[in-house]
């Protein structure tokens, strides 16, 4: 007798059209999440492209009041590989107010920045000291000649940091940092000089690494803070919502103009029904 090899046909039509489908289906590119301690200036500030320069002016603007005035600029160049080498204030006359220099090591490690006041006649410094992993471990922050304050870490294997406590001259501040699987900050707790904690944030992110909701809470019940982020299908920044709710206090910035690179060029904040201010920035590219 002849075996029936009808289902077994079918089997092997069957296999044959998955195998096809699978390799005809459509490749979606890979989503790669880069962990905090891996990112250079412009992955931390969200930038896209090869920066090198962004100047912003910063207007007080109250659509109400139809009044509109400069407050300041800021100047931020960058280094073609993505770190910040000077930070510039000037003020409404175009007069510079501070100038802050960053001096990097060879692997592109900060050695220290110096940051000069023009109106103080004042220099702060700042110092980092590193473990021979190359992870920080301390910073000294001066101001003229004199030590203001340390701030000494810990860090994870790959550089994480998990815990940074602020050394003053006769009490201490300590934060705690907790990461999820990507690396990315997941909670921060903030404990007083008694090692009380009095705070913590918990950050919650989408599919592609970018913070969407932040939360401050003052015990584990009661939200005093709340933080509200998205963008559109692109990544570009669209608005950003803040609750002070022990004060009553909402904050709207909306981003209503893009460039090429899907970076922000216009910032609105409103406070109620009115404009607080407005940020308009110039972008330059490597």
């Amino acid at each position: 007798m002849q075996r029936n090899r009808h289902p077994f046909l079918l089997f092997l039509t069957f296999l044959l059209l998955i195998i096809i489908s699978i390799s005809c289906k459509r490749k979606t590119p890979e989503i790669v999440i880069i962990p905090d301690a891996l990112k250079n200036h412009l992955q931390r500030a969200r930038l896209f492209g090869n920066v090198k320069s962004i100047e912003t002016d910063t207007y007080y603007y109250s659509s109400k009041d139809s009044v509109y005035i400069l407050l300041n600029k800021t100047i931020q160049l960058y280094s073609s590989d993505g770190y910040l080498t000077q930070f510039i204030v000037l003020d409404r006359n175009n007069d510079t107010v501070s100038k802050k220099t960053v001096h990097y090591l060879p692997n592109a490690q900060e050695n220290y920045w110096e940051e000069y006041h023009y109106k103080e006649h004042s220099l702060m410094k700042d110092t980092f000291l590193y473990d021979r992993y190359g992870f920080k471990i301390e910073e000294q922050i001066w101001l003229d000649d004199s030590l203001l304050y340390k701030i000494q870490y810990k860090t994870d294997a790959i550089g994480s940091i998990i815990e940074m406590k602020r050394i003053l001259s006769n009490y201490h501040l300590t934060n705690k940092i907790y990461y999820n699987e990507y690396g990315l900050a997941a909670r921060i707790e903030e404990y007083d000089p008694h090692n009380k904690m009095y705070k913590f944030f918990t950050i919650e992110y989408d599919n592609y690494g970018d913070e969407v909701n932040r939360r401050a809470y003052r015990n584990a019940r009661d939200i005093i803070e709340y933080t509200y982020t998205q963008y559109d299908a692109s990544g570009a920044l669209q608005k950003v919502i803040f609750e002070d709710r022990l004060h009553n206090v909402r904050e709207d910035r909306i981003y209503t103009q893009h460039d090429a690179k899907r970076n922000w060029l216009e910032e609105v904040v409103l406070q109620g029904n009115d404009t607080l201010r407005k940020r308009l920035r110039k972008i330059e590219y490597y």
